[in-house]
């Protein structure tokens, strides 16, 4: 009987296991989630990060060629900027800055003047880099920042589990396939984008954060950008700072 009673017992805990396993996917639970709960705190986390300034190593890979420099960069929401490419010996050999109604680049291939609101070439910026972009879209990626309309707060996306990170699946005007998110199910924080460009190419955007408060923010240490054979990789130095104030004449450049 005491066999018996084992046996039984030791069947009812297995069963119970298999139930609580059977209840997450890839290691957490997605059926107590709620889409826009996701989204806003997305949203919220994103739309703490408001400017930057600080240092980066840039790492450009293309099929014919691999670039490495370091690079100043400041950004302000939505579309004000200063990035410069450095030289070993700390040397501008590269700039671009926007001050929200131009945009000012200074490089060996390009010198010149723009509307901001308006497309450029990001190889003017990140040589071999031959995508559009805006202003706004730049200072985005900067930030850490998910590109505009990547995802919609409105919207209700197709909702799962991917190897321990809960996945977003939102319908693209752009793309037969879907913008797709990587969420953190801890933190919230995007990890992977997944999304068509405007000129429908797909492009694709993974983080990597740093294991402490930045200011009191969480921010990516590593953000990698690639689409079609092209990448860049942005890497902070962990004495970035966030949410400062910046001078506004740092957006344009000397005269």
């Amino acid at each position: 009987m005491k066999n018996t009673n084992l046996l039984i017992i030791l069947f009812l805990f297995s069963i119970l296991i298999l139930t609580s396993c059977a209840a997450k996917k890839d290691g957490i639970s997605i059926e107590d989630k709620s889409t826009s709960a996701i989204l806003e705190k997305i949203e919220l986390y994103e739309g703490a990060i408001r400017t930057l300034k600080g240092l980066a190593k840039v790492k450009i890979k293309t099929p014919d060629n691999k670039i490495s420099y370091t690079q100043v960069t400041i950004a302000e929401r939505p579309d004000l900027l200063r990035l410069e490419a450095l030289n070993p010996f700390g040397k501008t050999v590269g700039f671009i800055s926007s001050d929200g109604m131009n945009i000012y680049i200074i490089s060996p291939s390009e010198k010149g003047v723009y509307d901001s609101s308006t497309k450029f070439d990001l190889a003017y910026v990140y040589p071999g880099l031959n995508l559009k972009i805006t202003a706004n879209n730049l200072v985005n990626l900067i930030l850490g920042r998910l590109p505009e309309s990547v995802y919609d707060l409105d919207s209700n996306p197709e909702m799962s589990a991917d190897d321990g990170l809960i996945k977003l699946n939102f319908n693209s005007n752009n793309s037969s396939e879907p913008n797709s998110l990587w969420v953190n199910s801890a933190n919230y924080r995007v990890e992977k984008a997944d999304f068509s460009l405007d000129q429908g190419t797909r492009a694709v955007i993974t983080y990597e954060y740093f294991d402490s408060l930045i200011d009191g923010f969480y921010f990516p240490k590593t953000i990698d950008l690639a689409s079609e054979g092209l990448s860049i990789s942005i890497i902070y130095d962990p004495d970035v700072e966030l949410n400062q104030k910046v001078n506004k004449s740092l957006y344009r450049p000397a005269s």
